[in-house]
Formats: C-alpha cells, structure tokens, sequence
C-alpha cells in the first residue's frame, strides 16, 4: 500500500498543463514516511475451531518506491476477549505473519487488539460478527454491452428487526483476480438478499470459490469508501480529492498518527461452484 501527500496549488497545475510536453520538470513530491499497515482479519469459518489465525503487519513505502511494502517484524501482538481477559498471544514469524493456533471465538463478542511495535503501542477493539448461511447458488446469463456473460448469484437469509452488513468474496479459478461485495440490509431487513458476480471469461469446468462474511457497520462504511476510491478514474490533475480513509487501529500515544488497514472480526461461510 503506497502513501503519498501532494501539496500542489492550481497555479502549478496550470503553468504545467502550458509548458510544452518536451520539457523534463522534475516535481519534488513530499513523503510522510513510512506507515504501520495492519492486516488484522479474524475470520471463524463455519465448521471450524477457528484456532487457527493470522495477523499480517508491514510499513507503507514511498510513492514511487516499485519495492511492495516492508514486512514489520519484532512486534508484539496479541488479542484478548474483553469478556474474561483471556490473551492470545500471536507469535512472530520473522516475515510479517504473526500467529497463534489457540483463538476461541466467540459471536457477538468485543476482542481487543494490542500490537506494540518500535517502542509504540497500538490498539484497536472490534465484534465478532455472525453470518447466515448460502442458501442457494444460481447460474445465469446477462447481457453486458451487447455482450452475453455466464453470471453466478448466491441467495441468502437475512434475519428481520437487526442491522446486518455483509462482505462478499468471489474468487475465479482461471485468475487472482479478488472481487469484493460489501451489502447492507437497511432496505431489505428480514427478506432474501443477493450478490452477484459476472464474466466474460467464464466457461465450462471453471470453478468460483464464494466467501460470505458478517461485517459491523463501521467496518461496512470502511469499505464501501475503500471501493469507491479504488473504483474511481485517477485520470487528470482536477480530479476530487478522495476521502482520508481511516481505519480503527489507533497510536494510543498519538491518535493522530495515521495507522492503515484494520482490525476486524467475522463468521465466514464458504462454498464453490463449478460453472456448467
């Protein structure tokens, strides 16, 4: 993940735009420096203990920097239940990955985050949010820009007089390509809900791996944001500025350090479907 501050004035902009494109300007973009990016997921898929989980932590680099982001290592990481205070402690692999292969989880219930890294501590706290489950999967086709594509939707219940925020995942065999789905019930509370997910590329034999995660709604608003920035054209200097997005993981020294990523716990369901 790259982080880049630009302080450009429309003065700027404009001489830019005039000069002749033969010219070399050499712009002098300011960096921030390097961010602590957490990759915190719990995920407790039906039918499993859900002992089993890991924690990613790197630092940010610089803009244009081809390098990925730095593993961070030397953390201290650890979740607890806020219910009973019990610890599980995530062991360093030296590569990023912290580990612990005890986690009990628990639905509905509060877990708090503490990573303590070069001299600092960091916190977060976030639910373990319930998912219903896939009811059905359906094949189709649709018709996209004249074009006829193989669509596979899945179906599920939504429980009535509750707010629930899902998170859909969808994975095709012939790619890595990871498509996301973030769903709110606010208008269909207590009914059947959908997602959707479309190529062009599909054919017979080829197989789509499908998670359904149960969100909150912070996390939900996190990453509908998230889309929208991602989704939206990065094309010309009079673009809108996006939105600082701001995640729940926290410098308890200094709050206004800018943390990314987040800390979140879900109920997965997952199933896999062959296309026909």
């Amino acid at each position: 993940m790259n982080i880049i501050h630009k302080y450009i004035c429309p003065f700027l902009i404009t001489t830019l735009l005039l000069n002749s494109c033969t010219d070399v300007i050499d712009v002098n973009v300011p960096n921030g420096g390097a961010r602590l990016v957490v990759e915190a997921f719990i995920n407790w898929e039906k039918g499993t203990t859900g002992q089993n989980q890991v924690i990613k932590l790197s630092t940010s680099t610089a803009f244009f920097d081809s390098n990925p982001d730095i593993p961070a290592i030397g953390a201290d990481v650890k979740v607890t239940n806020d219910n009973d205070g019990t610890e599980f402690i995530f062991q360093d692999q030296g590569n990023g990955r912290y580990i612990t292969n005890d986690f009990i989880p628990e639905l509905n219930q509060i877990y708090l985050l503490e990573i303590i890294y070069n001299g600092k501590t960091y916190s977060a706290t976030e639910t373990l949010i319930p998912v219903v489950d896939i009811s059905e999967v359906e094949q189709s086709i649709s018709e996209e820009d004249g074009d006829e594509n193989i669509k596979v939707t899945i179906f599920f219940d939504d429980p009535a007089n509750e707010a629930n925020y899902y998170l859909g995942e969808f994975i095709p065999s012939f790619n890595s390509q990871i498509d996301f789905f973030p769903l709110s019930d606010n208008f269909t509370d207590g009914n059947q809900n959908f997602m959707e997910f479309s190529d062009a590329d599909f054919i017979a034999g080829n197989t789509l791996s499908i998670s359904l995660y149960g969100i909150s709604e912070h996390y939900y608003n996190f990453f509908d944001l998230l889309l929208i920035q991602s989704e939206s054209d990065g094309n010309g200097p009079f673009q809108t500025t996006p939105v600082q997005l701001k995640g729940n993981c926290k410098n308890l020294a200094d709050p206004n350090e800018e943390v990314l990523g987040y800390f979140r716990l879900s109920e997965v369901v997952r199933t896999t479907y062959t296309i026909n």
